[in-house]
């Protein structure tokens, strides 16, 4: 059954064999195997949860690793570093000590750079490699570009990108007037990029659109 008549396994099989490929090549085989799924969350391009699964008996727990299918539009490098990016949390999660929060720590910097991403703050972060909104660049010829052009040299590949993406090209957007959002109760403000914002009813700093 080709990608055409089977756009889901097509996607997810190629999501599979890059986390596969990436353990084995970056990671020294020792992370465990997680749940990948597609959710749509604003303001990220994915997530770790950790422990977000059970088997029916209750005696294995499972981790979550979530792509956003609304950034997917982005290169196949791009979409499978963000991939990367939280397989790094994993690997943290089970070997390391994550921060607290969502929060990229010191640790967790240095584990991005042996794998060739660079931690980059975005928002309120910006010029930081620690923090709760942190991005990361592609290091060239690093071990991360090396292997992912290894997978799509062998014809790996994500064929399906949500439709948005195939429409025209977006204007660019008004930096002055950027989206934050509560991440506890959704209430959204517009304001300068890299304010920082405190929700009022919830005591929570809202988050910056990417």
């Amino acid at each position: 059954m080709n990608a055409h008549t089977d756009p889901s396994r097509a996607t997810y099989d190629a999501l599979m064999t890059a986390f596969a490929h990436f353990n084995a090549t970056l990671f020294e085989d020792r992370l465990p195997q997680v749940m990948l799924v597609l959710q749509r969350k604003r303001n990220t391009h994915g997530y770790f949860w950790a422990s977000q699964w059970k088997s029916r008996e209750g005696d294995t727990s499972v981790d979550e690793i979530a792509l956003n299918p609304e950034t997917m539009g982005r290169t196949f490098e791009e979409v499978l570093s963000t991939l990367a990016h939280e397989m790094t949390h994993l690997e943290q999660q089970h070997f390391g000590k994550p921060g607290k929060n969502g929060h990229h720590n010191k640790e967790w910097g240095t584990l991005m750079d042996r794998i060739g991403l660079a931690p980059r703050g975005v928002g309120r972060c910006a010029g930081k490699r620690t923090g709760r909104t942190i991005t990361h660049d592609i290091v060239a010829d690093g071990p991360f570009a090396v292997e992912c052009a290894k997978l799509k040299a062998d014809g790996v590949d994500l064929s399906y990108i949500t439709a948005s993406h195939l429409q025209a090209a977006p204007k660019k957007k008004d930096r002055s007037k950027v989206k934050h959002s509560c991440p506890d109760c959704d209430s959204n403000v517009w304001c300068k990029e890299g304010t920082y914002i405190i929700c009022g009813d919830c005591n929570q700093q809202m988050e910056e659109a990417l």
